[in-house]
């Protein structure tokens, strides 16, 4: 099965993308980020294997789950380009030619896997459907603020770093991230 081949290079995707992994540590949106983000992974593995999808449409649907589940919005244009290699992959696994696939994925920076670790198949993803439809967004309000980081990634972000500063014109509760500069 299609799904079957592609689920694992979505995980493999989403678990080198910064953006997703900023949002899950720093406990936006709702609690159960890695959770969240694991069933984001189904319903974007999903979507391709069962849609006919363009890279525009994909990009809106990355955004939309980012902007809805963990209350982030990227500024750096890394959804379209999460989009474009996913159905660059795809495109690949299609056609049959899984040396070159194979290769692409070999030449990608290694990773933890924290995307991969199985959940309950019993749970279905929480995001049904239409991207413009609010009924599935968890915005995390019913809860404070101030809700503890899980115990792992809170030791990891703390370990002899400085806190880097906040730009003053960001909302409190968002993640800003920006392109990356070359030097």
């Amino acid at each position: 099965m299609l799904y079957d081949d592609f689920k694992p290079i979505v995980d493999l995707v989403l678990n080198n993308w910064t953006a997703l992994q900023l949002a899950v540590e720093h406990g936006m949106g709702a609690p159960g980020g890695e959770k969240t983000a694991q069933l984001m992974s189904v319903y974007i593995a999903r979507f391709c294997v069962e849609n006919v999808v363009d890279v525009t449409e994909l990009t809106e649907v990355i955004e939309d789950l980012m902007d809805e589940e963990f209350d982030t919005v990227c500024h750096d244009n890394s959804p379209k380009e999460i989009a474009s290699l996913l159905l660059m992959f795809l495109s690949l696994l299609k056609e049959g030619q899984h040396d070159e696939l194979r290769a692409r994925i070999e030449a990608m920076p290694t990773c933890q896997k924290w995307l991969s670790q199985p959940i309950h198949e019993s749970v279905p993803p929480q995001y049904h459907g239409n991207p413009d439809d609010d009924t599935t967004s968890s915005s995390g309000e019913d809860g404070p603020d101030d809700e503890p980081i899980n115990g792992e990634a809170a030791s990891s972000s703390h370990q002899n770093h400085e806190p880097e500063p906040m730009d003053e014109d960001v909302e409190p509760g968002w993640t800003v991230v920006r392109t990356r500069r070359k030097k």
